[in-house]
């Protein structure tokens, strides 16, 4: 057990920041140009055009599935093989969009072929599937059994570690 939590921690840059064994480097003086943005504000996490995108595919489908969107999102959609397949077929899509797609600056296109929605063409799809068992093996394994938390509920997500970017961050330097 203690070594899935290490090499979780490990994933989500935790102890790679701390324990670095590189001595600290003295700061000159600071560089007149700022560092090239790599990830959207780390605050919204969001990427202008992907989220209209998102945005704008979500609606197409919210209007496909118009009076079954209350219907468990596994008797409307195919292939929704997660945990997820028993919530509300609207409610999918939100999660979707928001959870998955803001967490990690994407379009649904990252994971989907967005003509054939059921298609299991793309690797993103299953690894979006395992990285979602993942973090409910967290969760209820690991941080539900953690008892000097200060949070009664204490959650991780994909924004924990991705922080709107595919790659997960691993150095916040």
């Amino acid at each position: 057990m203690r070594k899935f939590v290490a090499s979780v921690i490990l994933c989500c840059g935790t102890m790679s920041a701390c324990h670095s064994s590189a001595p600290p480097t003295p700061q000159s003086q600071p560089d007149a140009s700022p560092p090239p943005r790599t990830r959207p504000d780390a605050l919204t996490l969001v990427d202008p055009d992907s989220a209209r995108e998102r945005d704008r595919m979500t609606q197409e489908l919210l209007a496909q599935i118009a009076g079954r969107d209350s219907l468990p999102a596994g008797q409307v959609f195919k292939n929704v093989t997660t945990g997820l397949k028993n919530v509300p077929a609207a409610k999918l899509l939100a999660i979707m969009n928001i959870g998955y797609g803001r967490s990690l600056g994407v379009s649904c296109a990252h994971c989907h072929v967005v003509t054939a929605w059921d298609a299991e063409d793309k690797p993103q799809k299953q690894i979006a599937r395992d990285m979602a068992r993942m973090d409910a093996a967290i969760n209820t394994e690991y941080l539900a059994n953690s008892k000097n938390l200060k949070s009664k509920q204490p959650i991780v997500n994909c924004t924990t570690c991705h922080r709107g970017a595919v790659k997960p961050a691993i150095n916040f330097q």
